[in-house]
């Protein structure tokens, strides 16, 4: 009976885990980001149809900084090699660029969105965010907490964030927006500056309740 006290211990604290709790242990298993540091990388999405064809692939040059914040993508196979970064609230552009409205837009999304899936589980710490702690649960057969997510703004976004027991790392994540789900799991992480970021990522979507991989996604780091 001895023996099996202390294993009856843990199972009773893990059980008595807040959702807040778990959310802060995973940003220290994760790591911050210091203010004078920065994440350099280059990432290459490779985008998939539903039949299992590549529609794309793209190749981009990201640099991110938390504090004050900045970000910055460089596409580098498109015709006009497109550069823009956001720093504070605020899109610039290449000067030779003369971009319309929409794709300054564009190109906010995609800093916010890249910097959302890119800083995790850090984004999720945000006085506008409801968090809530759902039943533990397996995902890509790794024993993780569960999360879930929303945002108190005029989003319908529905987040499940996965919390793998273990290493304390996010394993991935279930999100319903716009009424569709994806699902994504980051394959494999290393440590860049001192933080957990992902190396390998797949994105699935559904088609039909049917899931199919919509997009793989790889990331070089340098420490330069």
């Amino acid at each position: 009976m001895k023996s099996l006290l202390p294993l009856l211990i843990l199972l009773f604290v893990s059980c008595q885990k807040s959702a807040d709790s778990i959310l802060e242990d995973a940003i220290v298993s994760t790591g911050i980001l210091s203010d004078q540091d920065s994440l350099r990388f280059e990432k290459k999405t490779s985008l998939f149809l539903a039949d299992g064809s590549l529609e794309k692939t793209q190749i981009e040059l990201h640099g991110f900084h938390s504090k004050p914040f900045w970000y910055q993508i460089e596409r580098l196979n498109t015709p006009s090699q497109q550069t823009f970064e956001m720093r504070v609230n605020r899109i610039f552009t290449s000067d030779e660029n003369n971009y319309s409205e929409a794709q300054i837009k564009a190109f906010e999304t995609a800093v916010y969105t890249s910097r959302f899936v890119l800083y995790q589980p850090h984004v999720f710490k945000d006085e506008k965010a409801k968090i809530s702690r759902l039943k533990d649960s397996v995902f890509f057969d790794q024993k993780c907490y569960q999360l879930q997510i929303v945002f108190d703004d005029n989003s319908n976004d529905i987040w499940k964030l996965f919390i793998n027991k273990n290493s304390g790392l996010v394993e991935g994540y279930d999100l319903l927006h716009n009424g569709r789900k994806s699902i994504i799991h980051n394959e494999k992480m290393t440590q860049s500056k001192g933080v957990w970021v992902p190396s390998k990522r797949s994105s699935y979507m559904f088609d039909q309740d049917k899931a199919f991989v919509r997009a793989k996604y790889w990331y070089t780091y340098t420490d330069k």
